[in-house]
């Protein structure tokens, strides 16, 4: 028996499977595409150069279309910026955690990653002391510290697994006070990056204090 086209309106009525129809991936590409011209032009010129007008020239994206995209104007293209930064953040610091052998080696992972961003001087700066007076809610605040706090705590209770972090330390509520050491390590190195190794000493000092003994 032959087999019948589906007619266009059969087509219509199917559920979409797969990616995003092109129509969101666009949408995704020229928010993607702002938001790499709002890093980029505070990695070279600072925070107070980044201007809409800046964003669309760089990205070749009109300021009408930069408002369609972000009607909140600046302030929103710097929410998302500051989410991307976070998000990055993150995944360099799994990784390197999961490359890591030792439990205090997971948890230096942290500081090291946190310290090598804090330490360039304007997306640094921005991650740790101008963008949090900017994004002071909502999901793109705490992005970073939420995921080291989590992974912080989860390499604690497996090393007190293995007999190597002292049975009584509070995994959750320590991994809270050593991400909150480094978020005020970090600002402090956002303004003196000479201060990195210094700071990443004094951590992995704390760290090597919860051994079992």
């Amino acid at each position: 028996m032959p087999v019948t086209p589906a007619s266009p309106a059969s087509n219509a009525r199917r559920p979409a499977t797969g990616g995003p129809i092109p129509r969101e991936r666009r949408q995704e590409r020229t928010r993607r595409d702002l938001v790499d011209a709002v890093l980029a032009i505070i990695a070279e010129r600072g925070l107070a150069d980044t201007t809409i007008e800046r964003v669309s020239e760089l990205s070749g994206i009109s300021r009408g279309t930069v408002y369609a995209h972000y009607p909140g104007g600046r302030d929103a293209l710097l929410r998302d910026a500051y989410a991307r930064l976070g998000r990055e953040l993150v995944e360099r610091t799994r990784a390197a955690a999961d490359a890591a052998d030792a439990w205090r080696e997971r948890l230096s992972a942290h500081a090291r990653s946190l310290f090598d961003l804090a330490a360039d001087s304007r997306l640094g700066h921005f991650y740790n002391v101008s963008g949090p007076t900017l994004v002071v809610d909502g999901a793109e605040r705490g992005i970073g510290s939420g995921a080291s706090a989590s992974m912080i705590a989860d390499a604690l209770r497996e090393a007190q697994s293995r007999g190597e972090v002292a049975a009584d330390v509070d995994a959750h509520a320590t991994a809270l006070l050593l991400v909150g050491a480094l978020r005020e390590s970090a600002i402090r190195i956002a303004s003196a990056p000479a201060e990195s190794d210094a700071c990443f000493a004094a951590f992995a000092r704390l760290v090597d204090g919860l051994a079992a003994r």
